[in-house]
């Protein structure tokens, strides 16, 4: 996690948030006092991966800018409000997911609360780098196929030796295999079509 944004109402409660987060933990921390400043901050933050909101704040209790966060942005959300607030707002956990803790909270809860949604977020990431890994792969074997059916239907050839002939081109022009494809579907392209 590199950033994380904090707000709320009061000053001491965010002066005192703030000192802790920053002494345990190596993120760079901001504080907002209103949900108005949060969202303008957010539109075009990509690297707010925690919102911490201690409700309420100057302009709203804070439950609304908590579906906004979960739902517009990238990050996640913990919800800091009164005991009888926070039991009455478990559907903000099971719609939004946000994070709901209740007042009086020890530093040591918020303290594995912020680990536990580090430990997520780099699951989170890892999981997205291996989709986006997939996907490449998968558009490389589409563009190989694509290569390999447009010389079997142009040119003549058999499926292996469309393959033969793809691999031969990708080692003589020292070019990884998607992009030899590339080159020789733009060559039947200028050529048949």
């Amino acid at each position: 996690m590199e950033q994380i944004m904090i707000l709320s109402g009061s000053n001491g409660a965010a002066a005192s948030l703030e000192g802790f987060l920053k002494a345990s933990f190596p993120y760079k921390v901001t504080t907002l006092p209103s949900a108005y400043q949060a969202r303008s901050a957010l539109e075009n933050d990509r690297h707010t991966e925690l919102v911490i909101i201690h409700g309420p704040l100057i302009d709203e209790n804070g439950t609304d800018l908590a579906c906004y966060v979960t739902q517009h942005t990238n990050s996640n959300c913990i919800l800091i409000l009164g005991q009888e607030e926070a039991a009455q707002l478990t559907w903000l956990s099971e719609r939004h997911q946000v994070i709901v803790l209740s007042r009086p909270l020890d530093k040591q809860t918020l303290y594995r609360m912020v680990q536990t949604v580090d430990i997520v977020m780099q699951r989170a990431r890892t999981i997205v780098e291996e989709n986006e890994r997939l996907s490449q792969k998968l558009r490389d074997v589409r563009t190989i196929d694509r290569a390999k059916f447009l010389m079997m239907q142009y040119e003549g050839m058999t499926e292996a030796q469309a393959h033969a002939y793809l691999e031969k081109y990708a080692m003589d022009k020292r070019k990884r295999k998607p992009l030899a494809a590339m080159d020789i579907i733009d060559r039947i392209n200028e050529r048949y079509l």
